[in-house]
């Protein structure tokens, strides 16, 4: 029996199961509830018993959950198809990886990253003038992180530095960035792994046009700098060395903001808060790799995910969190969990099971999805477990706060007992209920609960793709259509079907 197997096979045992019987269980209760962190996660919300989470917790000790952990923080290979290891984790602490060379050169890195977001803050670097505004180049990882990071840290980020972020070809995403911007004082950031991606080379080609046709070509050194896994190709790009910050290439697109692709950050935030925000991340890695699975925050998570999915087949979870400045994390979410789970074929190059991957992640700010999907949530014909993310300190005295945090307990417990409908629109007020939530609540919205709150998504996909059987570092899906839309620019449609010759021809690529 495979572990997903296994999974299905508790999930059975499960169907009977009423969710709001269980809620008055103290053991189940206590069993359910986590905290690590500065973070609270309650798991009662969901359609399984004691008996059944002991049984989940049974599942991932034989799948030797704690040991595949330890030699993911020991930097041993665990991406199977490009052997290579993951090594997110030894970005904030690179003594994970001991005496080995790649911890020396995280080491420093990380020197010269602080070195440099402290020479942003000088009057004068920018060949005499400040940095007021920072364009961050990339997509993918390079964007995603970054950019939901700065959003959710607005309170913490540098005086009289704007940071904004670019990563669609449409021209008026490079447009929207630099608007009002002052070339003498804007600085720009090509963040790239490869630094072949075809976005990410072509807005910043067209960047530096910008600042030629403003300042000549002497005015493009001091304001670009560059994050990748290929110095070489950087410098070949005309960067000069002291603004190339590498990276190695066991550090993932989508776990990259710890490294030096982070630079947006620690720039843009100053080194101190882009510290604390490490040093969150490393409080939750100390938990999920010293805490009994029992107890592990990580691992629970991963647990209720995997249980939804595989034995319960939903295909898709919701993330509403109930603040502005996390309205980005569904979007993270969607590309840490889809890029890593979304796969058809095992370790071993077999298919998956019924299942065949991870759920489609969506979401976003829990009052505006109060107001358009939560219909569906509630009264739709498929389940969409809820993940609900609260901030306790969130301002308690005004009360648009205290009624945004009542929307969020109100709506997991609408979603576990439903009503039940009354006169001649029984049917059409009626909600079943028995649906399916988890909530975490962050102490407060801080670099260092933030940073706990990435990391532990980050092991509990890991935690997942064990259960599945699949290899969470690799992306081959995400290449084909890079490689086909080159053939196009290129003019070779050998191969392309009729819909793909008359589409090129419509939208003047012929």
């Amino acid at each position: 029996m495979t572990p997903e197997t296994g999974v299905k096979a508790i999930a059975r045992t499960q169907s009977d199961v009423q969710m709001a019987d269980l809620l008055d269980d103290d053991v189940r209760d206590d069993a359910l509830q986590f905290e690590a962190a500065g973070l609270y996660l309650d798991l009662r919300r969901q359609k399984i018993d004691l008996s059944g989470w002991r049984a989940l917790l049974d599942q991932a000790e034989r799948l030797k959950v704690s040991e595949k952990i330890a030699q993911l923080f020991a930097g041993e290979i665990v991406n199977g198809t490009e052997q290579r290891p993951a090594l997110h984790p030894a970005c904030r602490n690179p003594a994970l990886l001991g005496d080995a060379p790649a911890g020396a050169a995280l080491v420093e890195t990380r020197k010269k990253t602080r070195a440099f977001a402290d020479l942003v803050g000088r009057p004068d670097v920018l060949d005499g003038h400040p940095v007021r505004r920072i364009v961050n180049i990339g997509i993918g990882g390079s964007d995603l992180g970054p950019r939901f990071v700065y959003d959710a840290l607005k309170a913490y980020r540098r005086e009289g530095i704007e940071t904004r972020f670019v990563s669609n070809l449409d021209p008026a995403d490079l447009d929207d960035a630099l608007e009002g911007a002052d070339a003498e004082t804007t600085l720009i950031l090509v963040i790239s792994k490869s630094f072949t991606t075809q976005e990410t080379l072509m807005n910043a080609r067209a960047a530096r046009s910008w600042i030629i046709e403003r300042l000549g070509e002497a005015g493009v050194a001091p304001r670009f700098a560059a994050a990748t896994a290929c110095p070489d190709k950087a410098r070949e790009f005309g960067l000069e060395d002291a603004r190339i910050f590498p990276f190695p290439d066991g550090v993932g697109g989508r776990y990259s903001l710890w490294s030096a692709a982070g630079l947006a950050l620690e720039v843009g935030l100053g080194a101190d808060v882009f510290d604390r925000l490490l040093a969150g991340a490393r409080t939750m890695d100390e938990h999920v790799t010293t805490t009994p699975l029992a107890r592990n925050m990580p691992v629970a998570k991963a647990l209720v995910d995997v249980f939804n999915r595989a034995g319960r087949s939903l295909p898709s979870r919701c993330v509403a969190a109930y603040s502005s400045r996390l309205e980005r994390l569904a979007s993270y979410l969607q590309q840490l969990e889809m890029e890593s789970l979304g796969k058809s074929v095992n370790n071993e190059g077999g298919p998956l099971g019924e299942s065949h991957c991870g759920p489609l992640v969506w979401g976003g700010r829990g009052s505006d999805l109060q107001h358009s999907v939560f219909q569906w949530l509630h009264q739709g014909l498929d389940e969409a477990p809820v993940d609900f993310i609260a901030i306790a300190d969130h301002g308690r005295e005004d009360e648009r706060v205290r009624a945004l945090n009542a929307n969020l307990a109100a709506q997991g417990a609408a979603l576990t007992h439903g009503r039940t409908g009354e006169g001649e629109l029984a049917a059409h007020t009626r909600i079943v209920g028995g649906r399916a939530s988890a909530t975490f609540v962050m102490e407060t919205l801080s670099p260092e609960t933030l940073g706990a709150l990435l990391a532990l998504h980050e092991h509990k996909v890991f935690v997942e793709a064990l259960f599945y059987g699949l290899n969470p570092f690799d992306q081959w899906g995400v290449e084909l259509g890079k490689s086909l839309a080159r053939s196009i620019l290129s003019g070779d449609m050998a191969g392309f079907d009729a819909p793909a010759r008359e589409l090129t021809h419509r939208l003047g690529l012929d």
